[in-house]
Order: C-alpha cells, then sequence, then structure tokens
C-alpha cells in the first residue's frame, strides 16, 4: 500500500520536527506547519490524506480545526489528535469534534503509524468509490455488436440473443428518439410485423427482467404510446 501524504499540525518546534523526521524515515510523504492558518493553507494548497493534529495551538483549538476540516472535506481527510489533554472529557470532546483517533503525548510514534495507515487505508478506498462511481455516471450504455454483450455504465455485461441485439442496435443508433414499433418488429419477424404484433414486447420485456437480474440495473427503454419505443440513458 502507498504511503499517505501527512500533514502535522504542532506548535512545539522540537516535537514537530521529530515527528515529521519519523514519518518521512518510514517512508511516509510529510510537512509540518504550526498553527490553524498554516493548516489551512496547507489544505488550500494540496492533498493529504492524514492530520496529526495538536489541540492546543497558538491561533485557535485543535477541535474547533477538526470541525472546520470535517465540514470542508468529509470524511476524506483522517484526523488523528496528538495532545497532551489526557482526560476522558478531552477524548469524548476530540472524538466528537471529528478525530478519528485521539493520542495523549507522551506519543508512541510506532503507534502512531499504525494509525495513519489505517486511516489511510479507508480513505484510499473511499477515494477509489467516489472515482468509480463518478467514472459510472460518466459513462453510457453501449452495445458490443460483435461480442453479442449489452455493456452497462458501470461495466458489466450482458449477454445477447440476435434478436436482443438488433434491438437494441436500432435502439442505441437513435438514442433519445423513439422508434416505431413497426420498425423493430421487421427486425426479429421480417414480413410479420402486422401479425406478430407481441414478439417485441415479450423481447423486451425478457431483457428487462434480464438485464435487472444479471447486472442489478433498469434498462432504459421507455414505451411511448402509439409511438414505439426509445432508449434515454
Amino acid at each position: 500500500m502507498m504511503k499517505p501524504r501527512v500533514l502535522v499540525i504542532e506548535d512545539t518546534v522540537d516535537l514537530r520536527e521529530e515527528l515529521v523526521d519519523y514519518l518521512r524515515f518510514s517512508g511516509y510523504e510529510a510537512h509540518g506547519v504550526g498553527s490553524v492558518a498554516g493548516m489551512r493553507q496547507a489544505l488550500e494548497q494540496e492533498v493529504w490524506q492524514v492530520l496529526v493534529l495538536d489541540l492546543g495551538l497558538p491561533d485557535g483549538d485543535g477541535t474547533t480545526a477538526a470541525q472546520e476540516v470535517r465540514q470542508q472535506h468529509g470524511l476524506d481527510v483522517g484526523i488523528v489528535m496528538v495532545t497532551a489533554r489526557g482526560h476522558t472529557d478531552d477524548r469524548i470532546l476530540g472524538l466528537h469534534s471529528g478525530a478519528d483517533a485521539y493520542l495523549v503525548k507522551p506519543v508512541d510514534l510506532r503507534e502512531l503509524c499504525a494509525v495513519i495507515d489505517r486511516l489511510s487505508q479507508r480513505v484510499t478506498e473511499r477515494l477509489a468509490r467516489s472515482l468509480a462511481h463518478a467514472n459510472s455516471a460518466n459513462r453510457r450504455w453501449e452495445l458490443l455488436r460483435a461480442q453479442h454483450r449489452l455493456q452497462c455504465p458501470d461495466g458489466q455485461q450482458v449477454a445477447l440473443t440476435g434478436s436482443e441485439c438488433l434491438v437494441l442496435n436500432t435502439l442505441l443508433e437513435q438514442r433519445g428518439q423513439p422508434v416505431g414499433r413497426t420498425a423493430l418488429q421487421e427486425l426479429i419477424s421480417p414480413g410479420s410485423a402486422l401479425l406478430d404484433t407481441r414478439r417485441l414486447d415479450t423481447l423486451l420485456s425478457r431483457l428487462r427482467s434480464k438485464v435487472q437480474q444479471e447486472a442489478g440495473q433498469e434498462l432504459p427503454v421507455r414505451t411511448y404510446r402509439n409511438l414505439g419505443y426509445a432508449f434515454e440513458d
């Protein structure tokens, strides 16, 4: 697993340098700032997966800073509070303000690294899901004609019969526009459009069920009364 980028917010210079040096030595990309203002600037300029946040800062309290990070970045950033305040009430306040973990000074640096790795995994998985969702939202249904398969926006594929492929090909070529029932019926039963009117309805009904069962998605084929069918994705 790739090591996360870690921002240390600690106003005591010696401790900040010790934390940053240890994290870098352990393979992390780490940087330190000494104030809430420095934290805000760093977050605006670059992407950080995990914050190591002190509570007592010269220009603000760490709990308020944590709340601010949560409001602006949600769960896309992990927050580890590192502080000398070890009372139960302080821990509860810190966790309620948005911290994922609360460590009391002096901190075992190996424990700090273990906590950072755990949070990094969560942040990375969350980012991967977000990207997958975004990619899925931007993709459309696609007919793989040579393979006789319908590819869903999320990449899943559904095998098609020859007749299903013919009908979907026509509907997708005229995406968003109704295609007449007669024209579609002629594709699957040439010369019998007037005699075999239910075959097309049955084919599309079975196709909708197949896509739902195999891919868990609703096939976006809409029925237009007296007009026909349209593929609307």
